[in-house]
């Protein structure tokens, strides 16, 4: 069972107007306080659960549906209201699910308020017997043994007990069948003697092999019809129209094939005459932006100014003409100044210089001839254009055709596959589909015989057998045994004409006419003491079978504590616990308190801190939900269950509900917080 709310409908609810949604596997419903998320998780209670005092409700209803699937095989939606008159509860008693009568309780966290109940701690020992140790269910079931069966026992192989319902029913059935059995004792000393005793037995032999010949013709035309159908399962399974189909799309898989490799060659070609495009690209805007900056290397005229510029000087100092001596030391400074900055442009230039001339080695290597102006890389440039950009189109194109072919190829296999069972080499493909041609010929005309056959058995379905029979059906055989059966018949008839004492004892029996023929009101008779009988056993095994459940309840009742232990330390319990936590690995009843523990201390519920307390009784929540719940999965409604917890707390809260997300529980959550939506945002995008 998988029980999930589809859709929720609303009007006039509290701020709501007007709401409809549709919900999924996991589902947040985020407003600001005050837009009404409590008015429509009160709408869900009031709609799906009985008791929904308990849950302190406002008393604003509104009107709307609640749609769930996933209650029974049959109809796939049930609508629910405030006012319908089953609830969730009703359909899990009706499917016998075992489900407690608190389970409700378990699915909705409301307000923020994750207390299961209002008690110290928010759970106590009472609520954890009725979900985990089956005291509803043992209560369930000894409501419906009467108090006359709990007052007696057997002694003796005799039951004992107070003379009223099922035991007065039961002694009432008994004097029935002795007096019952009284007449059959008459009728066989009197009616059931001599010749006509003897053609009764004779009867019977003769009825017996005639229902053998029938059965073994019911079961020759259940194998029969059973090939018919197999051979029409394996011929429709095959279809010629769809060989037919397959052949086509294999020639035009192959001709698209052959398209694709010419295509090939000649995007290749291309390719291969345009390898240096993209280089020659490059290389051009490259070896133009060089050429602008290029600076050849300075000739000494200013350096040689600047030497005989000092030569002069000191022979001016030399003479004694100080004013000429200075011109010339100016001289030495302007002619050093313009060698220096003349270099200095060599020498900012050198990278774009050993760029051109890199340049111009690559373009040699890659064409064989020497880069001697601008215009001959625009000249290849030229050339190459055409086969460039047909190589790309091209290529576009191939990787199109490519996966076209690869997807009509995969189509073609899963359809072969289909057809013949088994994965084979595409040029297998063609013997393949001629083969199975040929197989549909001859199963059509084996399914002609068989049908044609079977037509003159002449059995209608509901009289198929399916165990063979230990005779062998023949036509002539059955039809001297029905001869046969047609004159003891007469025979019979004549002997019982002879007999009229008892009859009148028996008709009051069985209330027929005193005309009624011998062998029916006999037959009556006899249908009478099986009823009867069976009626006895029935009813003295209803009394032994209530008896021995009311003891095992008995039983299972003293052991209630130990099966709640039992449930406590179960995985579905335990497990939740540490992972909602980080902390808390056992969790165990000391007396009437609930106790959880880490590996250093043990702690009472009741006494720990409200966050402490909130994440344990989530997790109790999750745990007793999915163990009672066991295999089947359902929905947890959780109004704002992480709003006071810490970040990292909401963190593992989130990673435990997205967990039974997984694991096919539908998540509905309602909150006002931004983080907490953040933080659905983040799994719900996985």
């Amino acid at each position: 069972m998988s029980v999930a709310i589809k859709e929720i409908h609303v009007q006039n609810l509290g701020p709501h107007t007007q709401f409809s949604t549709e919900l999924g596997q996991f589902n947040l419903i985020y407003g600001h306080n005050e837009n009404g998320k409590t008015f429509l998780v009160e709408f869900i209670i009031r709609s799906l659960f009985r008791h929904s005092a308990q849950w302190n409700l406002r008393t604003q209803k509104g009107k709307g549906k609640i749609m769930i699937e996933g209650l029974s095989n049959g109809k796939a939606v049930f609508e629910f209201s405030p006012d319908s008159s089953k609830k969730l509860e009703d359909y899990w008693e009706e499917a016998k699910t075992g489900l407690p009568a608190d389970f409700s309780k378990l699915l909705v966290v409301k307000g923020a308020e994750v207390e299961i109940v209002d008690v110290a701690g928010g759970v106590d020992k009472n609520i954890m017997k009725r979900l985990l140790s089956g005291k509803n269910v043992l209560e369930t079931v000894q409501k419906r043994i009467s108090k006359t069966i709990q007052e007696s026992q057997i002694e003796n192989n005799v039951i004992n007990g107070p003379k009223r319902g099922e035991l007065s029913a039961k002694t009432k059935l008994e004097e029935d069948l002795t007096s019952l059995n009284e007449l059959f004792e008459q009728i066989d000393r009197g009616y059931s003697g001599g010749k006509r005793n003897m053609l009764l037995d004779q009867k019977r032999q003769i009825e017996n092999e005639i229902a053998a010949m029938i059965q073994a013709k019911q079961y020759l035309a259940y194998t029969v019809d059973h090939e018919v159908k197999r051979l029409r399962q394996e011929i429709n399974r095959i279809p010629a129209e769809k060989i037919q189909q397959v052949k086509s799309q294999l020639t035009l898989y192959r001709q698209k094939d052959l398209e694709y490799k010419s295509k090939q060659e000649t995007q290749r070609a291309a390719e291969e005459r345009s390898e240096h495009y993209e280089w020659l690209k490059n290389a051009r805007e490259v070896y133009q932006n060089s050429l602008q900056k290029v600076v050849s290397k300075p000739r000494p005229y200013f350096l040689i100014l600047a030497i005989l510029s000092v030569l002069s000087g000191g022979a001016l100092t030399f003479f004694e003409l100080p004013i000429y001596a200075a011109f010339s030391l100016l001289g030495v400074l302007v002619f050093g100044l313009l060698h220096f900055k003349s270099y200095q442009n060599f020498l900012n230039t050198a990278v774009e210089n050993q760029e051109v001339q890199n340049l111009k080695n690559s373009f040699a290597e890659k064409f064989e001839r020497e880069l001697t102006e601008l215009p001959l890389i625009l000249a290849l440039l030229q050339q190459m254009d055409e086969d460039y950009n047909t190589a790309r189109l091209l290529k576009k194109q191939l990787d199109e055709d490519l996966n076209q072919l690869h997807a009509s190829k995969l189509s073609l296999s899963d359809q072969i596959y289909e057809l013949i069972g088994e994965r084979k080499e595409p040029g297998t493909w063609d013997e393949l589909l001629r083969v199975s041609q040929n197989n549909i010929k001859k199963l059509e005309g084996r399914l002609r015989e068989k049908e044609l056959y079977l037509a003159k058995l002449g059995v209608d379905p509901s009289d198929y057998q399916t165990q063979a029979s230990n005779g062998v059906y023949s036509k002539q055989k059955l039809d001297e045994l029905q001869q046969k059966l047609d004159e003891i018949d007469s025979q019979i008839e004549d002997e019982s004409n002879k007999f009229a004492s008892l009859k009148q004892l028996i008709c009051q029996q069985t209330a027929d006419d005193i005309a009624t023929d011998w062998e029916e009101v006999i037959g009556h008779l006899r249908e009478k003491r099986e009823g009867t009988l069976r009626q006895y056993k029935e009813k003295t095994a209803e009394i032994i079978g209530k008896l021995a459940v009311h003891e095992v309840i008995k039983e299972l009742k003293k052991d209630e504590d130990s099966k709640l232990l039992a449930g406590l330390k179960s995985k579905e319990v335990q497990e939740p616990l540490f992972q909602l936590t980080k902390r808390y690995k056992n969790i165990y009843l000391e007396e009437e308190n609930l106790v959880v523990s880490d590996e250093f201390h043990d702690f009472r519920i009741s006494e720990l801190s409200t966050g402490a307390q909130e994440q344990i009784l989530l997790a109790l929540r999750i745990g007793f939900a999915t163990k009672i719940a066991a295999r089947d999965s359902l929905f947890l409604i959780l109004d704002d269950a992480f709003q006071y917890s810490d970040w990292q707390r909401r963190r593992l809260l989130m990673e435990k509900i997205v967990q039974l997300a997984k694991e096919g529980w539908q998540i509905i959550y309602f909150t006002m917080d931004d983080h907490i939506r953040r933080l659905f945002d983040e799994a719900g995008k996985v």
